[in-house]
C-alpha cells in the first residue's frame, strides 16, 4: 500500500481510490518538510501526492507487483535543520531526479525521548518503480530477454511456454548503483563538515569494508521502535542492546591495547630524545650549565656580579630562542642551511664593497698622478729648458727620480683625459663621493646580516658545546666510580670539576711537603744546597702537574 507509506512519511490525510480507503496520519509529529521533486518533463497534476501514488497504484495490473523504492538516509546531529533539509534536498536532485526518477521527500526531526539518547534525524525517500516518459505516459518497469538456443530460437520449458529474463528498463535496482548512492552521500555530508571546519566525518562503508571487527545492528523498523518507545521489549531490541553492550566492551579493550602502544611509543621516543637532544634543549641544557654550573663565590661583590651574568645568559637563551622559532629552524641541519645563506648574502655584499673600494682606490691614485705632475710641472720646463745635452743630462741625473715618475704619470693619465685633453679632476671628485656614499650604504646594508650571522654562529656554537659535554659526560659516567658520580652531580659543569680535582691533587702535595718540613729538625746548609733542593722540589711538584693535566687530558678526549 504505497498510499498509506506517502501518508506516514508526509504526515497527511490522503484519500486511497485503489482501495477505497482513508489514510489518516495527520496527528503524527516530527514531519518538518516535504516536498515532490520532478524532472521538467513531468506535468504539474504528478506534483500532488495524492494524485501520484493513486495514479502509481492504478498503473498497475498485477496486484502484487513492486510499486515504489523507498529509503531512509540519516541526517546529522552536528548541522542546523535548515542544512540538513538543504543537503537532502540538494542529494535527491542530483541523484534522483537527475536519472528520471520523481522523488518524494520527507524530513523528520527524529526528536529523542529520551534525554541520554541522541536526536535521531532522518529523510524518507519514495521513488516509483515505474519510470515517466517523455512522451507523458507510465513506461515498462522492465523487459523480457528470451533464453535462445545454438541455433537462435526461444527456449521452451516443460509446459511449452518461452523462458525469459526480466531486465529492468531503468537500472535503479543495481546493487551496485545503490552503493553510488551511498557514497555519494557521505561525500557531499563530509564536504559540508569540511565547508563548516568540523572535524567530523561519517562512512558509507560497513564495517566489514572498513576493517571494523564490530558487530552491526539489526535494522529495527517503525514498529519495533513504536513498541519500544511504549516500554514493550522485543527480541530484536533486546538483541541490538547486547550487541550494542558487546560493541562498547570491544572499543573499550581496543582503546587500552592502543593506549599501551602509544605509551610504549612516547617513551621509546622520550629515550631516543634523550639520546638525540634537539637544537632547543641543546642550548637549554648550555645555558643551564653556564648559569648554574660554577663553583661558590665567596663575597656579595661576586655574588651580584654572578647574578648579573645569569641575567645576561637569561636573555641571551630568550634571544637564541625567539630567532630558532621565528624562523622556524628547530634542528642542527636547518642552522647550517641558515648560516650557509647568510654566508652567501655576506660573500655577495662583501665582495660587491671590494670592487667599489678598488675603484675608489684607482680614482686616488689617478688624483695622486694629477697632483704629481702639477707639483713637478715646473721641475720638467726647467729641464726642457736645457738646450745643451751636457747641462741636460747633468739636470736629469740630479732629479732622475721625480723626471721619471712625472713622465710615469704623464703617460697614465694620457689614458684618462677627456675630451679637450685636459685631466678631469672635478669629475673624478664627484666619482669618488659618489663610491664612497654607495660603499657607506653597502656597509649600512650589510650590517645588519654580518650581525645576524655572527649571532647565529654563536648559537651553533654553544649547541655544539652542550651536546659534545652531554656525549663527553655519558661517556665519562659509564666508567666512573660512585664517588665522582656524586662530584658530577654536585658540579654539573665538567671543568669546573676537572678543575677541583687538580685543586686537591695540588692541595694534598703542598700539605705533604709542608709536615715533611714541620716533623724535620733544622739544619744548616749552604746556599748553593738550598738553591739544589729548591729546583729538585720545583721539579717533582711541575711532574705532578703535569701527570694531574694528563689524566684531565685523557678524560677529556674521552
Amino acid at each position: 500500500m504505497v498510499v498509506a507509506s506517502a501518508a506516514y512519511i508526509s504526515g497527511q490525510r490522503i484519500f486511497d481510490s485503489y482501495y477505497n480507503k482513508i489514510h489518516d496520519y495527520t496527528s503524527k509529529s516530527g514531519v518538518v518538510f516535504t516536498e515532490i521533486l520532478t524532472p521538467e518533463y513531468v506535468p504539474e497534476r504528478l506534483t500532488d501526492r495524492e494524485t501520484l501514488w493513486n495514479e502509481v497504484e492504478h498503473v498497475e495490473r498485477n496486484n502484487k507487483a513492486q510499486l515504489a523504492y523507498s529509503f531512509d538516509i540519516a541526517l546529522q546531529n552536528e548541522l542546523t535543520l535548515e542544512e540538513n533539509i538543504r543537503l537532502a534536498k540538494e542529494f535527491c536532485q542530483e541523484q534522483f531526479v537527475a536519472r528520471g526518477m520523481i522523488v518524494d521527500l520527507a524530513v523528520h526531526e527524529g526528536k529523542s525521548d529520551n534525554e541520554e539518547e541522541p536526536d535521531n534525524p532522518h529523510f524518507h525517500v519514495l521513488v516509483p518503480i515505474r519510470p515517466f516518459t517523455e512522451e507523458g505516459i507510465w513506461g515498462n518497469k522492465q523487459r523480457r530477454e528470451y533464453i535462445l538456443d545454438e541455433d537462435g530460437n526461444r527456449v521452451k520449458d516443460a509446459k511449452g511456454k518461452e523462458i525469459f529474463n526480466a531486465v529492468s528498463t531503468t537500472g535503479w535496482n543495481d546493487p551496485e548503483l545503490l552503493k553510488e548512492w551511498r557514497r555519494a552521500w557521505t561525500e557531499k555530508v563530509n564536504g559540508k563538515f569540511r565547508e563548516c571546519h568540523m572535524a567530523a566525518r561519517i562512512d558509507h562503508r560497513s564495517y566489514k569494508e572498513q576493517g571494523i571487527d564490530l558487530i552491526p545492528t539489526i535494522h529495527e523498523g517503525y514498529e519495533v521502535r513504536a513498541m519500544e518507545k511504549k516500554g514493550i521489549k522485543t527480541v530484536i531490541g533486546e538483541l541490538n542492546r547486547a550487541i550494542q553492550q558487546f560493541n562498547q566492551m570491544f572499543i573499550s579493550l581496543k582503546e587500552s591495547i592502543q593506549w599501551m602502544k602509544t605509551a610504549y611509543e612516547e617513551m621509546k621516543a622520550e629515550l631516543d630524545r634523550r639520546q638525540n637532544p634537539t637544537l632547543l634543549e641543546s642550548l637549554q641544557d648550555y645555558y643551564d650549565k653556564k648559569t648554574q654550573g660554577r663553583l661558590p663565590l665567596p663575597n656579595f661583590y661576586e655574588e651580584m656580579k654572578r647574578r648579573g651574568k645569569n641575567l645576561s645568559n637569561l636573555q641571551e637563551f630568550a634571544k637564541s630562542i625567539n630567532y630558532l622559532q621565528t624562523h622556524k629552524i628547530e634542528t642542527m641541519e636547518n642552522l647550517q642551511e641558515r648560516i650557509d645563506e647568510l654566508n652567501g648574502v655576506v660573500s655577495v655584499s662583501k665582495k660587491e664593497i671590494s670592487e667599489k673600494r678598488k675603484q675608489l682606490k684607482e680614482l686616488e691614485n689617478l688624483e695622486k698622478m694629477a697632483e704629481v705632475i702639477k707639483t713637478n710641472q715646473p721641475l720638467i720646463d726647467e729641464y726642457n729648458h736645457f738646450f745643451f745635452q751636457k747641462k741636460r743630462e747633468k739636470y736629469y741625473q740630479q732629479h732622475k727620480k721625480e723626471i721619471n715618475y712625472y713622465r710615469k704619470c704623464e703617460r697614465e693619465l694620457k689614458q684618462h683625459l677627456d675630451k679637450n685633453g685636459k685631466v678631469p679632476t672635478a669629475r673624478w671628485k664627484r666619482e669618488k663621493e659618489e663610491l664612497q656614499s654607495v660603499i657607506e650604504e653597502l656597509k649600512a646594508d650589510n650590517q645588519p646580516y654580518q650581525e645576524e650571522l655572527a649571532f647565529v654562529k654563536k648559537v651553533q656554537s654553544c649547541a655544539d658545546i652542550a651536546r659534545r659535554d652531554r656525549e663527553m659526560a655519558e661517556a665519562d659516567t659509564s666508567g666512573r666510580s660512585e664517588e665522582k658520580r656524586e662530584k658530577q652531580v654536585k658540579f654539573p659543569a665538567f671543568h669546573a670539576a676537572q678543575t677541583e680535582d687538580i685543586f686537591e691533587e695540588n692541595s694534598k702535595a703542598e700539605q705533604q711537603s709542608v709536615n715533611e718540613t714541620e716533623r724535620k729538625p733544622e739544619k744548616k746548609t749552604s746556599i748553593r744546597k738550598q738553591l739544589a733542593e729548591k729546583k729538585k722540589e720545583c721539579e717533582e711538584r711541575d711532574a705532578k702537574q703535569q701527570t694531574v693535566r694528563k689524566k684531565r687530558n685523557y678524560d677529556m678526549s674521552l
